[in-house]
């Protein structure tokens, strides 16, 4: 995609999960010259301290995405227990373990479409304080980096 994006001219910043897999795009993207090293930004910099890896929906409190999936797996899991390992620092992947053991499958866009939804429709139920602060730390970093590209006039 944004290679696509840089090849029309387009003003591109990137947001990647801090993972191995975020990592290895970002390397590829800057090696590639598809954009420079600071077109990149990880999702942990919404995070203070920062983890050694995050994913976007881990910018969203934890009881709030018990409650989304909660809600988007009613029928999955009606008469079921989830039991999230608490030593799985990502929260998706603490999600995926927990429907594994189940037999269940996890897809994190059911979750990530209520989350939209709820942000749209009901903000104060679907960000705490601190999601705020990291979904805030994330934008302001967005557009500091924008203001610089800006005002060198590159964005490649």
């Amino acid at each position: 995609m944004a290679a696509l994006l840089a090849s029309e001219d387009l003003k591109v910043l990137v947001l990647l999960d801090d993972d191995r897999a975020g990592r290895e795009t970002q390397k590829d993207i800057v090696t590639n010259k598809l954009l420079r090293d600071t077109a990149v930004l990880f999702v942990t910099a919404g995070f203070d301290p920062k983890p050694a890896e995050a994913d976007i929906e881990d910018l969203i409190d934890p009881t709030i995405y018990e409650r989304l999936v909660a809600n988007t797996y009613k029928a999955e899991l009606k008469g079921k227990t989830l039991a999230l390992n608490p030593n799985i620092p990502r929260i998706v992947k603490r999600y995926e373990e927990a429907f594994k053991e189940l037999g269940l499958d996890f897809f994190k866009m059911r979750p990530a479409r209520e989350f939209m939804s709820l942000v749209g429709t009901d903000p104060a139920n679907a960000l705490t304080a601190d999601s705020m602060k990291r979904f805030q730390a994330i934008f302001e970093e967005v557009s500091a980096r924008y203001a610089k590209m800006k005002s060198v006039g590159s964005f490649e």
